[in-house]
């Protein structure tokens, strides 16, 4: 007999990190907050002919029924500070704040037609 559920299998016991996420849209600033979250930070090495590489890039995974982060979007561990203007904006950056990055991909995900999280990296 084929039992069927509606209950996501995916489980987020892992996702209990807190992370700061900042919107830019036009000239309004946002900043949300987040207690159940999952962010990986990741060094990649590649090997060529003239010598090794590295770079970093990250995984977030942010459990919800909303898309919580965007293509842009500056995400920070922990609880970050409020930023109200431009120049809060501009000073935002992960070479002079650690532990921020920028998003270069939002992937929502489903379970069936339910939305159940959404993965960001960069």
């Amino acid at each position: 007999m084929l039992m069927r559920t509606n209950t996501c299998p995916v489980d987020y016991r892992m996702c209990r990190q807190t992370v700061t996420v900042y919107h830019k849209d036009g000239e309004e600033y946002t900043r949300t907050v987040y207690d159940r979250a999952y962010l990986d930070f990741r060094k990649n090495q590649t090997v060529e002919k003239t010598g090794s590489k590295e770079s970093n890039s990250f995984l977030l995974i942010i459990p919800g029924d909303a898309q919580a982060v965007f293509v842009g979007d500056k995400v920070l561990t922990g609880e970050g500070p409020e930023i109200t203007c431009r120049e809060d904006w501009a000073a935002l950056i992960p070479a002079t704040t650690p532990n921020l990055v920028v998003v270069k991909y939002a992937d929502p995900k489903y379970w069936g037609t339910r939305f159940v999280h959404v993965e960001a990296g960069g």
